[in-house]
């Protein structure tokens, strides 16, 4: 969360500054290709991160390979966070630049888990009821999870809904182990346990 904290500090100032120069859409996209580049290249990324390798080294490296690629904007924040040793934040802020523009926009992205793919129908019909629960369009972002045996599992925010099978089952072992203890044994007489069964007059 710490991060999370220092990240909005950076995405927050890129974002306005970004969109002040209207250029909000292609400093987002600048920053999300930076960003698929060092997840696919280790090398790469093990540079750009690495607090052993020169500032300067680094800056006049990220100019010589991104000049004529990315924007001038794009270019300065990321030679920014090599020179403040926060290279490590970019993911990060990469994410909070879209969840600005989610929130600028109305939109909401769900985290949906299921335990199968859902197919283009379904996954428009999920978001149309999604959008009428929470009042706003809702983006759901789908991983498939098999252990939720059925149904589905959604945040949106910090609301979290548990509509799974295995959800309902926990549920239930939990409801159950919750009033054992207020069960009474009974003993075969009809009594409670230790106790004789009084007789009739």
């Amino acid at each position: 969360m710490l991060k999370d904290s220092i990240a909005q500090r950076y995405s927050t100032a890129l974002y306005a500054l970004a969109k002040e120069r209207g250029e909000l859409p292609h400093v987002t996209a600048e920053i999300d290709s930076f960003v698929r580049a060092l997840a696919s290249d280790p090398e790469l990324r093990d540079f750009y991160e690495s607090p052993v390798v020169d500032r300067n080294v680094k800056e006049q490296i990220l100019h010589s390979v991104l000049d004529g690629r990315a924007g001038e904007l794009t270019l300065n924040f990321l030679v920014l966070l090599a020179r403040k040793r926060r290279e490590n934040l970019l993911p990060i802020v990469a994410r909070q630049l879209h969840e600005m523009l989610d929130r600028e926009a109305g939109r909401a992205p769900a985290a949906v888990g299921t335990p199968m793919p859902l197919d283009a129908a379904q996954l428009d019909e999920l978001r149309t009821r999604l959008s009428n629960l929470y009042g706003r369009d809702v983006i759901p972002q789908t991983r498939v999870t098999p252990e939720l045996l059925g149904g589905l599992v959604v945040q949106v925010g910090d609301r979290y809904v548990d509509a799974s099978v295995s959800g309902k089952l926990e549920e239930l072992r939990r409801h159950l182990l919750a009033t054992t203890d207020s069960w009474t044994a009974v003993s075969p007489n009809g009594a409670p346990n230790g106790q004789p069964k009084g007789r009739e007059s």
